[in-house]
Order: structure tokens, then sequence, then C-alpha cells
């Protein structure tokens, strides 16, 4: 454990609970070759047990443990990792009888700072947001299948997978034969999963809890799915009843999984797909006199149309009205902002500027729940917003 001294500022954060090192002067210092560091603050008393990630742009070190006095000798790491994967799972079991579908350990809430474990069906993807997991790869896997063998939540192969910033890679097989594609059941509604196409898998669980917890009727409503992508919005409703859902996607190669998905299941509601941006899509569907009684709408961090890009957020300032217009009387809709680059409070602030001249009513705010928990004081783990909006 390589001693280090930190910014007076890192101190601070991390005393309060924010689990990050961001890149300073102090940081420079930090040796790539040292998995865990150890940093002392005389002023709270405290001991702060860091993973080294020096070949993060941003974050170079995360919270691993805070200690009262000193450090144990020898430090069990693995021991600990073992441990917290264990508390982990143990919190999982009782939605797994509902899902094939879920996080396992949810990073820095979870206290597995940038380590991201979800059961697809059958397998078991390990998502690292962190370089030094790699480090740690020949012990993780291990613990995975012992802690996994004859439970609930036991998987036939155990995938790789990098997700910082700078790199975005498919899936890499780690233990097991990794198929090119499973069907994975979320409350009833199966989905196509194809582990083998790149970066994408076709489905994101950290929306699976909101849809479930959601206080709407669906039966014969009229839905329209906006940035769709493989259609996660557009069968649950169908399951629940809907009696119309129309998707809206700028990729062709998405709506066409939509379709794959759709022939998955027995659904009767009809459904239109739509290969277009989203603000020519919205004012086409106006201008047909159609309204729905559900409009989702959840745009990419960065959203383009081919000519012009622009961030999520703003983009609502053009699609607010339109999504309002298209509301039934009495209509839902539930828009989201995914990334931590937002704060929830930007996000809402700025919704209710946007509001002010359409006149929606807001009915409540969503987020992160269940199987993806949230911690105090760690905003950038809040990345997934949503507001609910309600036609008077």
């Amino acid at each position: 454990m390589f001693p280090v001294q930190l910014h007076p500022a890192s101190y601070r954060h991390l005393s309060q609970g924010h689990p990050w090192v961001l890149k300073d002067s102090y940081t420079e210092k930090f040796r790539a070759k040292e998995r865990l560091l150890l940093a002392a603050d005389k002023k709270s008393r405290k001991s702060f047990i860091l993973l080294t990630d020096t070949a993060h742009p941003k974050i170079k070190a995360r919270l691993w443990d805070t200690l009262e006095g000193d450090v144990p000798e020898p430090y069990d790491f693995i021991s600990i990792l073992k441990k917290r994967i264990q508390s982990s799972l143990a919190k999982r079991e009782k939605f797994i009888s509902q899902r094939e579908d879920l996080f396992l350990t949810f990073g820095e809430a979870d206290f597995l700072p940038g380590l991201f474990i979800m059961k697809l069906g059958e397998g078991l993807i390990i998502q690292s947001y962190a370089h030094y997991w790699k480090k740690f790869q020949k012990d993780l896997i291990p613990i995975l299948r012992e802690l996994l063998q004859d439970s609930p939540l036991s998987v036939s192969f155990i995938a790789w997978q990098e997700r910082d910033d700078s790199k975005k890679t498919p899936l890499v097989p780690v233990w097991g034969k990794m198929p090119d594609e499973i069907t994975v059941s979320e409350f009833d509604v199966h989905y196509k999963v194809k582990l083998t196409q790149g970066y994408d898998l076709g489905l994101y669980p950290d929306m699976a809890a909101i849809r479930e917890s959601l206080p709407f009727n669906w039966k014969d409503k009229k839905v329209l799915n906006l940035y769709s992508y493989t259609g996660a919005w557009s069968l649950f409703p169908m399951a629940k009843g809907a009696s119309k859902v129309v998707s809206v996607d700028l990729s062709a190669k998405y709506l066409e999984w939509l379709e794959e998905n759709i022939s998955l299941n027995s659904f009767s509601a009809s459904h239109h797909s739509l290969a277009s941006d989203t603000q020519r899509a919205l004012k086409e569907l106006l201008k047909d006199g159609q309204t729905f009684d559900f409009i989702l709408c959840d745009p990419p961090s960065f959203s383009s149309d081919g000519k012009k890009t622009q961030t999520s957020l703003k983009a609502y300032q053009q699609l607010l009205p339109l999504i309002k217009d298209l509301l039934a009387p009495k209509g839902e809709a539930l828009l989201f902002i995914n990334t931590h680059s937002i704060t929830r409070k930007k996000f809402e602030d700025q919704m209710k500027i946007y509001n002010a001249k359409v006149g929606l009513k807001k009915i409540k705010s969503l987020g992160l729940k269940d199987d993806c928990p949230l911690i105090k004081n760690f905003p950038e783990g809040d990345y997934l917003k949503g507001l609910l909006y309600k036609r008077i």
C-alpha cells in the first residue's frame, strides 16, 4: 500500500462521502504500478484506502475504504472484495424471480468503485469503468464463480467489457462459452440480447425497476416511444395491454432489432416503427392528427439528426411543446436525461423554464432504484433522471 498526500479539498470530499479523487497537482505523484494507495488525513484523523487509476483522464483514484486510526496489517483486499460482492448478491436475490436482467453490483453504491456486474439471462457481464479492475481479473472471476455456483443467480458464461470514457469495447469471454445472442426475460417480456455485435447489447437493466413501478394504467392506451432504441419502453406497454404503440428512432438497425423483440412475444397491440429524426417525426404525427395517452422520451446524452448535434437537455426546448401538443387530455409524458455531467437540480430547473411556456403539470421525479441504488454526496451516480408530466 503506497502512501500519498491529497489536496485538502480531496480529503474534505472523501470525508463527506464523495468517492472520487480527481486530477490535480497532487495526483501527478501517483504511481500506476501501485494498486492501493493510503492517504491519511491529519485533520479528520481518518485514513483513506484508494484504488489508483492513473490511466483515467479525470478520475485518478476511487475510494475503497475509510478507516479510523491505523490500517490493519496485512490488509486483505481480496477477502474484503469477496465479502462486498457477497453482500451485493444477497441484496439482489429478491429481484431474480421477476427479472433475468439486473445489476448484481452497482459500482460505488455497493462500495465496489467502478465495478458494475450485470446478470443477463444465463450470462454475467462485468463492466469495468476503472482500469484497475483489469489487474484484479484473475481474483475476481474465481470469486464470482464460487459465489454464484448452485444459487438462483448461477450463470453459464462470464464476459468482460471495458466501459470507461476513452474506449468502448465489445464483450470478451473470460469463462464458459458465450453465445452470439441470448433471450432475456424482464417482467414476462422477452428481449433479444446480442453479445457479439459490438458495444451495444440491446437492453439496459437500470430502467427495469422504473418501468415496473410507474403508476400508469396501460390498458387500451396509445403510446409513443421516442429514441426507442431496441424497444423496451415499447414492449412493456404492449405487454400491459396498450392498444397502439409508435416507436421512433433514427437508427433503422435498432428498429429492426425492436421488431425482432416483438416477434419473441405475443402482443395484441398494433405497432408502428418510424425511422426518423425525433423532431421531424413529432411534426409528422401532429400533422396526421394523432394523439397519445403516454409519451416516453429518453434521448442519448448527445442527440444528432445527421446534420447537427446538441445535448439532450437543450433538445427539450424544442421537443417539449411538440410533446405537449401530441398528448391526449390527461395524457402523461415521462422525460429522461441520461448523463452524470448534468445534476438533477440543473435538469429540473431547466425543464421548469422550458415548461413555463408549455403548461404541463409535473407529477413526480423518478430515478434509479432497487438493483441500482444511490449514495449521498455522489451526484455523478445519479445519472438517470426522469420527470413525469401530465396534460391538464
